[in-house]
């Protein structure tokens, strides 16, 4: 938990860093943090399979580009995502995040690195995504998400 906020923090710092030709508002730096946590909160729904978690996450219209090139949206992905005894997701780490906030729109890159235990065995899998969030009733919610597998 400690290492997730100060992750946080440094990403905070270098989007208000980063940001040196416009000016970043008191807004801009709540949403920035804002979406972080949700970024988290999702990790973390992946990892325990919470489907109402993702349900909350991931918006009704979300289109998702996978790394093999199909393309699904939010009943498939929470269909792929409910829990299955077969699979245990050990672990969900998002590392190299960067963040752009435009008012209500957010636009995230990172590396994310899963565990999963699949009959017994290890079977790490690394992906880079690309999401955009948009502020909706309150919340941020994923509305697009392009991932590419990487080696690990």
């Amino acid at each position: 938990m400690k290492r997730s906020v100060l992750v946080g923090v440094w990403i905070i710092l270098a989007f208000v860093c980063s940001s040196q030709a416009q000016t970043v508002t008191a807004e801009d730096k709540k949403a920035a943090g804002e979406v972080l946590a949700t970024i988290a909160k999702w990790a973390d729904a992946v990892r325990d399979r919470n489907t109402r978690s993702l349900d909350q996450i991931f918006a009704d219209d979300i289109v998702i580009t996978s790394f093999d090139g199909s393309v699904r949206g939010k009943k498939e992905e929470m269909e792929v995502l409910k829990p299955n005894p077969a699979i245990r997701t050990e672990s969900v780490t998002n590392e190299d995040v960067g963040l752009k906030i435009f008012g209500d729109v957010a636009v995230v890159t990172a590396l994310t690195k899963l565990n999963f235990i699949v009959q017994d065995k290890p079977q790490p899998f690394a992906m880079r995504y690309t999401a955009v969030f948009v502020k909706r009733e309150g919340r941020w919610q994923i509305v697009a998400l392009q991932s590419g597998r990487v080696s690990k």
